[in-house]
Order: C-alpha cells, then sequence, then structure tokens
C-alpha cells in the first residue's frame, strides 16, 4: 500500500517559539510535514538551493534585508515557488503589496492553528488564502492605481517604518543599512509619494490606510 506524498514545508520566522509552535500544529496534519526552518529571508533564500520545498510560509518582520525584499528574491530565482506570508500586520495594504510581489496569500498571526493549515491546503490547489478580516479593504485596494504601489520592496518597507515615527538610525540599524542608504530611501519614497516633509509622509500613510 503507498502513502500519498506529504506536502513539504519551510518555516521562515525569526522567532524560534513561533517556529516550533507551528512545526508542531501543522504537523498534526498528516498530509503537512516542515522540512526546513529559517530565521531571516536570506537563509530561506540558502535554504532553497538545498531542499525544495512545496510551500514557503514566511513572516515579514524580520531582521537583514526584510520580508519584502526576500519574497521579491526568491520569486524572481524560483518563480514557482509558493509563499504565504504569514504576518503580525492586520493591515489590508501591507497585504496587498505581498500580493503584487507574487505572494499566493496573505495570513496573520491572530488566525486560528487550523485557519493556517487549511490555508496551506488552499495554496497547493491554487486558490490565494487571504486572512478574513482583510478581504473586503483589499477588493477596495485594487480598484485604484496609488502612488505607493510603484515603490520598490525595499522602499515600501522603509515607508512603512518611517509612517510608524521609526527614525532613519533606527531604520538603518534594524534593516542593515547605512544612515546614508536609509536617507536615501527616505528622499526616493518622499518624491515617488509626492511628499515633502515627515509630516505630509505620516498623513499619506495613514489616509491609505498603511498603517494604523
Amino acid at each position: 500500500m503507498t502513502h500519498p506524498q506529504k506536502t513539504s514545508v519551510i518555516l521562515v520566522d525569526d522567532h524560534a517559539v513561533v517556529r516550533a509552535g507551528y512545526k508542531r500544529y501543522i504537523e498534526l496534519d498528516e498530509q503537512l510535514s516542515v522540512v526546513g526552518e529559517a530565521s531571516t529571508g536570506e537563509e530561506a533564500y540558502a535554504l532553497l538551493e538545498q531542499l525544495s520545498a512545496d510551500v514557503l510560509v514566511m513572516d515579514l518582520s524580520m531582521p537583514g534585508q526584510g520580508g519584502f525584499e526576500s519574497l521579491r528574491r526568491i520569486l524572481n530565482r524560483y518563480p514557482k515557488q509558493k509563499v504565504l506570508i504569514f504576518s503580525m500586520h492586520e493591515n489590508a495594504s501591507i497585504a496587498n503589496q505581498a500580493l503584487r510581489l507574487g505572494a499566493v496569500g496573505y495570513l496573520t498571526k491572530s488566525m486560528a492553528p487550523d485557519q493556517i493549515i487549511a490555508a496551506i491546503h488552499d495554496a497547493m490547489r491554487g486558490e490565494k488564502p487571504v486572512a478574513p478580516e482583510l478581504k473586503s479593504a483589499l477588493e477596495e485596494l485594487n480598484a485604484p492605481e496609488l502612488p505607493h504601489h510603484d515603490l520598490l520592496p525595499r522602499e515600501f518597507e522603509v515607508l512603512v517604518m518611517l509612517a510608524s515615527g521609526e527614525s532613519i538610525d533606527s531604520i538603518s540599524t534594524r534593516l542593515h543599512l547605512s544612515p546614508k542608504t536609509a536617507s536615501n530611501y527616505q528622499a526616493n519614497i518622499r518624491k515617488k509619494l509626492g511628499v515633502s516633509s515627515a509630516l505630509e509622509l505620516q498623513r499619506y500613510a495613514k489616509d491609505h490606510g498603511l498603517v494604523s
């Protein structure tokens, strides 16, 4: 008697406790198997060179190059890779950006574990699972073409951090950038959004639901 092949999963989150908890839940499903773990996007990229996985379940808020840039790099190198974003950000604009970059779904950490497991199966069937609380807001967002849709992944990440009140020094430390590079990102973002000050940038972000 042959057993059906399990769906293989890689977990990417910088908190080992989070990975351990979700690995335990995922492997309660006899059809799923966690074959690898990574704590950063860079580690996930390197891991995919060594082993293949059906689904990558990845956080966005990670040290190093961060989730958006990691998503872009992974899908540029492995365009058929299914990546499910799993984030603390219950924000439709952030979810929209991830989906535009090629994620197959967007889950939030407030979702029940059985919903996460169901989403992995949905992704394998070719569906695009999205956290239920974000679905209607996502539909509204996809109507107009807005300036922040044209930001590069790293620019969008810096935008959200700036709009949340983080300083250039804080951003450069968290994202492993020089202060000059972080300042250049800020200048490029302001130019693309058509804003000239930190206050206008924060107002833009709030008006478009990028921050609470």
